[in-house]
């Protein structure tokens, strides 16, 4: 079932994630449906694969990585290089 509704604190901390770990076209569509219109949020999407990640790029999100095959180490991976990236 589609997401509609998250707790603000739970939306607030999920925005302030570094990176978010998708692992489907639908779920990057429900993530980008629930950034408030009003922010600009450019942190990293570590996707599973080539799929998810043409999908995060085609809904407007840039700072994407995913693994040229898609699986979990290759997914790790990308969500660790997506972090080393992401340090302030």
């Amino acid at each position: 079932a589609p997401v509609h509704d998250v707790d603000q604190m739970v939306l607030e901390q999920a925005l302030s994630a570094p990176v978010v770990a998708v692992a489907s076209p639908s779920a990057v569509r429900a993530w980008v449906n629930l950034i408030p219109k009003s922010k600009e949020w450019s942190n990293s999407v570590a996707c599973i694969g080539e799929t998810t990640a043409s999908a995060a790029k085609k809904l407007g999100l840039t700072n994407v990585y995913y693994p040229t095959s898609p699986g979990l180490e290759g997914w790790v991976d990308k969500i660790l290089e997506a972090l080393s990236t992401n340090v302030h």
